[in-house]
């Protein structure tokens, strides 16, 4: 089903998880205001307009700050790599509370392949491929008090674009957490360290503290993590872009599907999904339903990202500890409902 229970919307969303589709367009694209009146949402929700093209293009995370304040990663040069450093960090505001952004400021725009996003500590933890980034903001004024420092470096991009380091979300713990997709691999680390004194992390979770500046894998697998939240118990989920979506992320764990990658020597076996259904119908050629009516009814499609894990007090109470996803291929917010089982 279309879900979208969300009251402020970040519309011109643009994370490719496919080679560009070669139909023609039908039809003129709907301008942003007029695309948030299509969505379809459930009794009772509303969708506003927050910000749109041209304010704010290709945005590939955000994060909301202790004022209320959305710090956008604008991903330019995604998913094709470029040359030059052209992605942006974005800080809009909505100041006179009508749910529609109406301060805007770029804080900094010399930054490339950009996948991640947060706030804390003095500052902005910013993923730009192959860095890892910290931008000093010390009172959080929108003006950087220096430029980035790489905190690591050794991120990969080698196999395609889409199966990057990524995310970014503050855990129950205290650390910094973040996602990598499984087909590209990294070799992170502090600048200057040599390869062969580095870990090779063949994708999964991982999680940097922000004091005392380790960084560690935290899970190993799935496929395309984007996105890891946590529920009202510190258990930590991450949605997965490709294969099924849903997975209930342990501390070093190793996660289906291997792709013939090297397993733990302890590890019994891999950990598969913890979802009871797909949102696809085609589970040797994940791309082959993409628009057809069996799809839709599905949910809309296999490539997902930004999970989130309600435990908010605005939405009625059935929604509270419940699981949402976005769709990208479906155009839409899945809704999945964790149920213990076991």
């Amino acid at each position: 089903m279309r879900f979208l229970p969300s009251l402020l919307l970040l519309v011109a969303f643009n994370l490719h998880a496919a080679k560009k589709n070669p139909q023609p367009i039908i039809g003129k694209p709907f301008a942003p205001l007029e695309a948030a009146k299509t969505m379809r949402v459930p009794k009772g929700f509303n969708v506003t307009l927050f910000a749109a093209e041209p304010g704010i293009k290709q945005p590939i995370g955000f994060c909301i700050d202790d004022r209320g304040r959305l710090w956008v990663a604008e991903a330019n040069n995604y998913p094709v790599k470029k040359a030059g450093k052209n992605d942006r960090i974005i800080i809009l505001e909505d100041t006179d509370g009508d749910g529609t952004h109406d301060k805007r400021i770029v804080f900094y725009d010399k930054l490339e392949y950009v996948s991640g996003i947060e706030v804390g500590f003095g500052g902005v933890w910013v993923m730009s491929i192959p860095n890892f980034y910290f931008i000093p903001d010390k009172d959080y004024d929108g003006v950087p008090d220096g430029e980035p420092v790489v905190l690591l470096d050794g991120f990969g991009t080698h196999a395609n674009s889409h199966t990057i380091a990524n995310g970014f979300a503050w855990g129950p713990d205290g650390w910094l957490y973040g996602t990598h997709g499984i087909t590209n691999w990294s070799l992170p680390g502090k600048p200057g360290i040599p390869k062969e004194k580095r870990r090779r992390f063949e994708g999964g979770v991982w999680r940097y503290h922000p004091v005392r500046h380790v960084w560690e894998p935290f899970a190993i697998g799935t496929t395309n993590p984007w996105g890891v939240d946590w529920n009202e118990y510190g258990h930590a989920f991450v949605c997965n872009c490709v294969n099924p979506h849903l997975f209930h992320i342990i501390q070093g764990a190793y996660y289906e599907p291997a792709r013939n990658r090297p397993t733990g020597r302890f590890a019994y076996e891999r950990i598969p999904t913890i979802a009871d259904h797909l949102h696809f119908t085609n589970t040797k050629i994940i791309r082959a339903g993409i628009g057809t009516p069996e799809e839709d009814a599905a949910g809309g499609g296999h490539a997902h990202s930004g999970t989130m894990i309600y435990l908010g007090d605005n939405w009625p109470a059935k929604y509270r500890g419940d699981v949402f996803m976005n769709n990208i291929h479906g155009r839409r917010i899945n809704h999945d409902r964790l149920a213990r089982k076991g």
